[in-house]
């Protein structure tokens, strides 16, 4: 049934804001292109419907990358005719792409906004795949893996950031992910056949290649090159309201405990000078900044990239998080990407053996969808401690069992159980952080985690190059046990960095 129209339509259709928004929050902005700026109605249903499709399009890309190496990993070796430890420099490659795409992300979506960097970043890896396709030199094969650790570190930031602020997110969140896994699941079927029956098996970059092409265009059409303030509708008052509202209760308890003094409450009865939002210099520390009367409509000047990125690392627990992402992404990734090498030269298996890696990503597909009601039921937390343990002691029994069957429905398990965690971390991160800084920690989280995703399968390949591939299992135990005993560092309850962003009061009661 068609929305009926309002006064307030033709006020949207033009760009402008409704008569009881303000103009100039929508007016001061970094974005370069004007129209960047433009204030927008919010999506009908079946936009929404769209936008999300083309959120789990991004992340079918992302997982089709990470579950497709694993495979062909004995093809390149013998094509470049190189070890373990050479072949490992491939994830330092992606390694350093998703470094740069952590240091970036803020500034660019500051100046180019979601809707465009994040097909750009999925034309990234396109460019990679087409370098892998030619059978370039193996240092030239190796330098166009930055463009993909720079487009996947992005695409896993933007997209993650943008579905916690969409209704139903912790749902959306565990679909979105699912995909992920789905193109996991997908992606060994077609790069395991390339090894067993195509001799240049680097031919197979040329159809990822496709699916990355695809997945950008279908972004540029779902976003419509649209901020993401502009397709969640999520404007600045929105989010400075429920702040000042956050604020204004907290100081109402201090009141009734009696903790403010005298002097706090002349000065919370101050008038507070009007400042412009201008490009100001915004961090003031919290003791510094008082708050304004009761009866004031408070909003925030916009923050710089580097005052945003200023205050995530003025947040201690941040570290916590980043580094966790750093050790789960990594071992998620070690494991997808090794397991077919430790299948054939520790069990005895064939070529073949590629095709445990989509049952370890078909297992992180459906687990991310069948155990949501488990999740909800038990909660973010107590779910993350509980799936690792489970996931740990199944790779104790692929470590000290030698069934090649049995190790393969295993890592199914495995992946089964290790599935639902991301997801439910970043859905505690949207519980946890102040909604302006968690896109900036949610991208640094996606490039520590592509760090992770590169350093420690390098890592891993080193040693199994001096010692063996079954040291693969350890190395799995101990990093997923690493990365448990981490998570106790996040905190339960929402948690604000030492800064805040300078204050404008622009109306009393």
């Amino acid at each position: 049934m068609p929305r009926s129209t309002t006064p307030d339509d033709d006020r949207w259709a033009h760009g402008e804001a409704p008569a009881d928004e303000e103009p100039d929050l929508y007016a001061h902005h970094h974005y370069i292109f004007k129209r960047l700026r433009r204030a927008c109605p919010p999506p009908s249903p079946r936009r929404l419907r769209i936008i999300t499709g083309a959120l789990c399009a991004s992340m079918i890309l992302c997982g089709w990358n990470d579950g497709s190496v694993g495979p062909l990993i004995p093809s390149l070796q013998r094509y470049y005719n190189i070890n373990y430890l050479k072949m490992s420099i491939l994830f330092i490659m992606v390694f350093i792409g998703s470094l740069i795409s952590g240091l970036t992300n803020v500034w660019l979506t500051d100046r180019i906004g979601f809707g465009l960097v994040t097909p750009l970043a999925a034309l990234s890896t396109a460019i990679a795949y087409l370098i892998a396709g030619t059978g370039a030199p193996y240092p030239v094969f190796l330098l166009g893996y930055i463009f993909n650790g720079f487009g996947m570190g992005i695409q896993d930031a933007q997209v993650n950031n943008l579905v916690t602020r969409l209704p139903n997110a912790d749902t959306k969140m565990s679909i979105v992910q699912a995909c992920f896994s789905l193109g996991g699941t997908v992606s060994p079927f077609i790069s395991t056949a390339f090894a067993q029956h195509v001799k240049a098996a680097y031919r197979y970059f040329f159809v990822a290649m496709g699916v990355a092409i695809i997945t950008a265009a279908v972004m540029l059409w779902a976003f419509e090159g649209k901020t993401e303030e502009q397709l969640t509708a999520l404007l600045p008052k929105d989010a400075d309201v429920r702040r000042e509202k956050k604020e204004r209760k907290e100081r109402e308890k201090q009141e009734a405990e009696g903790k403010v003094g005298e002097a706090g409450e002349a000065e919370g009865k101050a008038e507070v000078k009007e400042e412009p939002l201008g490009r100001v210099h915004s961090i003031v520390p919290n003791e510094a900044a008082p708050l304004p009367p009761a009866d004031a409509e408070v909003l925030y000047a916009p923050d710089s990239s580097g005052t945003k990125m200023l205050r995530i690392f003025s947040t201690p627990s941040v570290y916590a998080l980043i580094f966790w992402a750093f050790l789960y992404v990594g071992v998620e990734v070690s494991i997808s990407g090794w397991l077919t090498s430790f299948l054939i030269n520790e069990r005895g298996a064939t070529a073949a053996a590629g095709y445990a890696v989509t049952g370890f990503w078909g297992g992180m597909s459906v687990g991310r969808i069948v155990l949501i009601p488990v999740t909800k039921k038990i909660g973010y937390q107590f779910s993350i401690y509980l799936y690792a343990a489970i996931a740990l002691a199944l790779e104790l029994t692929i470590w000290f069992t030698h069934s090649l069957v049995g190790n393969g429905v295993c890592y199914a398990f495995v992946g089964f159980f290790l599935g639902p965690i991301y997801p439910n971390a970043l859905m505690v991160v949207s519980q946890v952080l102040d909604d302006d800084l968690r896109g900036g920690v949610m991208g640094i989280m996606g490039s520590l985690g592509g760090a992770g995703a590169a350093a420690i399968p390098f890592m891993t390949g080193g040693i199994a190059d001096k010692h063996g591939i079954w040291t693969i299992q350890p190395i799995a135990v101990a990093m997923i046990t690493a990365f448990t005993v981490i998570w106790m560092f996040v905190p339960r309850k929402r948690i604000t960095s030492r800064y805040t962003p300078k204050r404008r009061v622009i109306k009393n009661k």
